[in-house]
């Protein structure tokens, strides 16, 4: 069963609903059968990149235009959450920057097969260890600890791979009719958006894997209707 997962680095919810999804997985009977796939989104395309990251409190009341009071509403509740999760908080030390060369660092991770590794590593540089996650030398050091060399990082980095596909999962994305991260997808039938609780990830994983092991018993012994054809070793029917 596939679930597909549209996620920004910079949503601090996107941290939390990842750590739930896992956990739920973890309980999940059937969780051999899942094929995870990480989908890009990205907030805002327009914050500066390189190193060049703004603090996150101040992106939130100039470019955004979040009350003082309604970012400290906000950081209340995701320290509870965060508890929850087993996560440190430290969102208010946080930098916002474009996501983009993490995103493309991620998409280079899945091509061996750790692109859940590099997403957890980049949610914590931002959500726990206030780290501007454009930074070309962070970037470089959660790819080699992913196993890339130094070489093949900086050169993605320096050209246009992935950018294409990163485009793709926000066109799939607003052709899916949503523009909310993160949003969870199972088996194109299941959606689950935001930070949900462990348990209702669950309720939906099981829902879904019932749904699809339907579908699949259905399709996976078709009936045949034979006429006359020809056999692999040339002869045919007459």
């Amino acid at each position: 069963m596939k679930v597909e997962v549209w996620t920004d680095i910079m949503c601090p919810y996107c941290y939390i609903g990842k750590i739930h999804y896992e956990k739920a997985l973890q309980q999940f009977d059937h969780a051999d059968e899942v094929e995870l796939e990480w989908k890009a989104f990205q907030l805002n395309p327009d914050l500066p990149d390189n190193g060049k990251g703004i603090p996150v409190s101040e992106y939130l009341t100039q470019q955004v235009g979040y009350p003082e009071e309604g970012i400290k509403s906000m950081y209340d509740s995701l320290r509870i959450l965060s508890e929850e999760a087993g996560v440190v908080f430290n969102l208010p030390n946080a930098v916002a920057a474009n996501t983009r060369d993490a995103h493309r660092l991620i998409k280079m991770a899945a091509n061996k097969g750790m692109d859940t590794f590099v997403l957890g590593k980049l949610s914590k540089a931002y959500f726990e260890e206030g780290k501007d996650y454009s930074n070309r030398d962070l970037l470089v050091s959660i790819g080699k600890e992913a196993g890339f060399e130094e070489e093949e990082i900086i050169t993605m980095l320096n050209s246009d791979e992935y950018k294409y596909e990163i485009k793709q999962d926000m066109q799939e994305a607003g052709n899916l009719g949503f523009d909310t991260v993160p949003t969870f997808l199972m088996d194109r039938r299941q959606a689950i958006v935001g930070s949900e609780p462990v348990q209702l990830f669950l309720d939906v994983l099981n829902k879904a894997y019932k749904v699809w092991k339907e579908r699949n018993k259905e399709v996976s012994k078709p009936e045949v209707l034979k006429g006359k054809s020809c056999s692999i070793d040339g002869t045919c029917d007459i």
